[in-house]
């Protein structure tokens, strides 16, 4: 990218812009698993289920600028999903979450899009596939099909274990937020306020290379 052009693309935004993600997805795909590996760069087996719901920030570097990208990881059991709606708001992108391993986690999706068509309606969807260190029940042709039904910006494959293709997942979900807000309509409002007490921390990635709420825990994962 020129200098020209970069200066072009970011021209509209100040500060440090915040992007808002939300995990969505069935209880047990790995969400929190996830949202802990990009956190903090650890997995636990023993992780609980979500009950209520917490949120970290994370910044990338985007073609030499910071941009951050605040994740909000969400209960997937049918009881919580009232609480979960709450959070749509100010949602810039949703973070579709699956078991490759559970072909039926795919899709009951389906379910997770539609109340997204109606509270954030201009999100961006994103597919991703947890738990590929398992042996594979759903292939990467159904996600890519399920994605283009529904209208999804792209799929990931990656596993929370390993952290396979997380960092690369992030990074290309911030790239496209970005490429999909730049422009002179831009404005400091279209990005959510931060959260009071959100984990805060920056890693530097780029596209070559490839505190929280409160929240209680169930007995099941």
């Amino acid at each position: 990218m020129t200098q020209l052009n970069r200066q072009k693309r970011f021209s509209c935004l100040k500060g440090n812009p915040k992007f808002k993600a939300v995990l969505l997805g069935e209880a047990g795909v790995g969400k929190s698993a996830l949202f802990h590996r990009i956190k903090d760069d650890v997995f636990d087996e023993r992780l609980q289920a979500t009950i209520g719901i917490e949120s970290c920030s994370k910044s990338f570097d985007v073609d030499g600028e910071k941009i951050s990208l605040q994740i909000w990881d969400t209960a997937g059991v049918e009881k919580y999903r009232t609480l979960t709606r709450n959070y749509y708001r100010n949602t810039q992108a949703l973070l579709l979450v699956y078991s490759v391993d559970d072909p039926t986690s795919l899709q009951c999706l389906t379910k997770w899009i539609l109340d997204a068509e109606n509270q954030a309606p201009m999100a961006m969807r994103f597919i991703i596939g947890n738990k590929c260190d398992r042996e594979k029940s759903v292939s990467d042709q159904s996600a890519h099909n399920f994605a283009a039904t529904h209208e999804c910006a792209d799929v990931f494959i990656t596993s929370a274990k390993t952290g396979e293709g997380i960092d690369q997942a992030f990074v290309k979900i911030t790239e496209k937020l970005l490429n999909s807000y730049q422009g002179p309509f831009l404005k400091e409002s279209s990005f959510p306020c931060d959260v009071t007490s959100t984990y805060e921390d920056s890693i530097s990635l780029s596209k070559d290379n490839n505190n929280n709420s409160m929240k209680e825990r169930s007995c099941c994962f």
